[in-house]
């Protein structure tokens, strides 16, 4: 069964499938959906982000005055569609001028703020922040108004060292790759072992600076990243020189310790040089404002926060070869994202709405069904009972199997009717791979068990 799995999971990669369907959205015909609006609380939406595991589930983020909030879409896009607004107690300082976000694949989430600090003026004591994505505990745990010995709200770490954080790329576990505005860098953050939600030890974190990479901030307009991860290239919108670049993760040497400065005095697990890393300028002109951008199979799309255009780029060459754009119609484009099924999703911060772009040509890469199997298993996320409706009049025998992402299976089982039920309830919290094959084929489906 693993090797179904393997198979099954090869397909959903494909390089050339995904290359090709992004760029169907250049020739339309293209719909724009608005999912949503002021009427959510999107008050000025900088960024988004989907949780993985969780079809459906947006995070979107609002820059505010000091401060950051979070609305949460449900079923986004659906009929059943709800929305609920979130502002953790101590936003104020962990989420203060927050301006993007990235979902981790193991319930974190981090959060970049551009600001230079929040106490005096000669203070840099700022950084990335580390948050849960559980909905029972962002925003949710130990909220208070500053209490003395009370936890600090809901985050789970911060680290200091990058005052004006412009944005941030999920790596692995708690590691995160982040846009220094202050000191023009890129860093990798890995936060190591979070500390008790609200508490305040980040002595194990640590931190490492690409010294040789140079970046620039352009006020208000945030600097989004988006990892690569099978191939290690981080993309990285350089936004005060208007160019798109691109770091090789797995290059570079790490050099000596770093001196933490007075204005932002912390211990730190480790606070190292990386030199000598290999940089690439994917993008040298034709962009007035690049602010968000994601990568999927060879493709990159960049919004234009000038011109409201979303800018499509073949990255398989360098520099990249712009394949075409699309007009959203109104500038004030912030962050971007392509979901499962390759629609791309945006922010914009003028009209206040969270957009979906819509084309009947481009086919999902979600869809691994390779045969004629058909099925349903719900509820999704599920905690104690998940059920399996398959079409199977024919009565005919399938195999079920349940396996973690790692590829160890914990469930096997056949059926030769049209329902099926796995007990889940012993089964740890986290993601899962539920694969049903038959005589003509089979399909693999994400299970999150909470």
């Amino acid at each position: 069964m693993k090797k179904v799995l393997s198979l099954l999971l090869a397909c959903c990669c494909s390089t050339a499938f995904a290359q090709s369907e992004l760029d169907k959205y250049i020739t339309g015909p293209n719909t724009f959906t608005v999912v949503g609006n002021a009427s959510n609380s999107l008050s000025a939406p900088h960024d988004l982000d989907f949780v993985p595991g969780r079809p459906g589930e947006w995070w979107v983020l609002n820059k505010e005055s000091g401060g950051g909030s979070v609305v949460i879409f449900f079923d986004a896009g659906k009929p059943t569609q709800f929305s609920q607004f979130r502002r953790d107690s101590h936003n104020d300082h962990f989420m203060a001028n927050a301006v993007a976000i990235s979902m981790g694949d193991n319930g974190t989430f981090c959060s970049a703020q551009e600001i230079k600090n929040t106490a005096s003026a000669a203070s840099t004591f700022m950084g990335p922040a580390l948050w849960s994505s559980d909905t029972s505990i962002f925003a949710r745990s130990n909220q208070n108004n500053w209490v003395n010995g009370q936890p600090l709200g809901s985050h789970l770490d911060m680290i200091h060292q990058s005052p004006f954080g412009m944005g941030v790329a999920h790596d692995n576990n708690n590691v995160y790759w982040y846009f220094d505005g202050y000191n023009g860098n890129i860093c990798k953050y890995d936060f190591e072992m979070p500390h008790p939600t609200g508490g305040d030890d980040h002595s194990d974190g640590q931190i490492f600076r690409y010294t040789g990479v140079t970046v620039a901030r352009k006020p208000n307009v945030p600097s989004h990243l988006a990892l690569d991860k099978q191939n290690s290239w981080l993309y990285i919108v350089d936004g005060g020189s208007g160019k798109i670049l691109r770091l090789k993760t797995t290059s570079g040497t790490i050099g000596g310790n770093l001196t933490v400065p007075s204005t932002a005095n912390e211990p730190l697990g480790a606070y190292k040089s990386v030199i000598n890393a290999t940089t690439e300028t994917m993008v040298a002109s034709g962009l007035t404002s690049p602010c968000g951008i994601d990568y999927r199979s060879g493709r990159i799309v960049v919004s234009d926060n000038a011109d409201g255009k979303l800018y499509i780029y073949d990255v398989t060459t360098t520099p990249a070869t712009l394949k075409g754009s699309i007009n959203t119609g109104a500038a004030g484009v912030m962050g971007v994202r392509i979901d499962d099924n390759n629609k791309i999703w945006f922010v914009n911060k003028t009209t206040k709405e969270l957009v979906r772009v819509d084309n009947p040509n481009v086919l999902g890469i979600k869809e691994t069904t390779t045969g004629k199997v058909v099925f349903a298993a719900y509820p999704n996320p599920v905690q104690s009972a998940l059920s399996i409706t398959i079409s199977n009049t024919s009565k005919e025998q399938f195999f079920i199997s349940m396996a973690d992402v790692t590829g160890r299976v914990l469930y096997q089982g056949t059926t030769n009717t049209e329902t099926h039920t796995i007990d889940v309830s012993n089964f740890a919290k986290g993601i899962y791979l539920l694969a049903v094959s038959g005589a003509n084929g089979a399909a693999v489906q994400k299970i999150t068990i909470q």
